[in-house]
């Protein structure tokens, strides 16, 4: 099948199109790489006492006024150090998913996908994708430290990594300028067309743990903590993977604009 270059629009129905053939393979990636996210989250933040934050901001906002300020300070500290942690830790395990989801597009396009073998091919590349993660986070951060837009501009420039490291098995320096090769000229229609799976990803996200509040307010941070990510476990995992699908699709389509038209074969 000759992969051919693909309007705004006709992506997106692409992406839902694709999510109705590759779920079969998305599905058990998907819901692994959850528990594993729900698990280190909730081990690195009961293990810093980031729960404990939670519940005297909540609960008892008094004695965060009443603290003195040197062990404010220390709290707070372990409370970012612990969302760092996590947020590393989901990067790199959803970054799993990413190349999972491009390797079962490009094998749809391809071949019929099978779960093994798109996970077996994104296993094969995490190595490469850690380390293109790493050098992605210090571009983007030092861009933000810019005031902003350079790292906006980055990480936007940046975005088809992890397809083209699922799909056409570069290394991390390559993949990172072989994804600013494909953005470019596209930068604008790439920002649009990510920030809206995003919304629509982030949305769900945020109605997950919309339902854990009122548990935080009226009862044990713990078991709002735990609801959270038995909800989180079910959807978290699906919504991600539906995003790296459509990052997929925008790779083709992207390379298709950038090189021609093409056929999958030998990836």
């Amino acid at each position: 099948m000759e992969i051919q270059p693909r309007s705004f629009g006709d992506s997106l129905s692409d992406l839902i199109n694709m999510l109705g053939k590759v779920w079969r393979p998305l599905l058990m990636p998907a819901l692994a790489a959850s528990v594993v996210v729900a698990l280190i989250s909730y081990f690195v933040l009961t293990a810093s006492g980031a729960l404990d934050f939670f519940d005297l901001t909540l609960n008892n906002p008094e004695i965060i006024e009443s603290m003195p300020d040197a062990e404010l300070v220390e709290l707070l500290v372990d409370f970012f150090v612990a969302m760092i942690w996590v947020a590393i830790a989901s990067a790199v395990v959803y970054g799993f998913l990413y190349l999972v989801a491009a390797r079962a597009v490009a094998e749809e396009v391809a071949i019929q996908p099978s779960g093994r073998s798109v996970v077996s091919a994104a296993i094969s590349s995490m190595l490469i994708w850690i380390i293109a993660l790493a050098m992605i986070a210090v571009g983007t951060s030092v861009g933000f430290l810019l005031l902003i837009v350079p790292g906006v501009w980055f990480a936007i420039g940046a975005s088809m990594t992890a397809p083209v490291i699922a799909i056409e098995g570069l290394g991390p320096v390559g993949a990172i300028k072989r994804s600013f090769d494909l953005v470019k000229g596209s930068w604008w229609s790439t920002f649009g067309f990510l920030m809206l799976i995003g919304l629509i990803g982030g949305t769900a996200s945020q109605l997950i743990q919309v339902i854990a509040v009122p548990l935080f307010l009226v009862g044990s941070p713990s078991v709002a903590f735990g609801v959270t990510i038995a909800l989180g476990v079910a959807v978290q995992g699906l919504i991600i993977a539906a995003i790296g699908v459509g990052m997929a699709v925008w790779y083709l389509s992207l390379r298709a604009k950038t090189d021609g038209p093409f056929v999958l074969q030998n990836f």
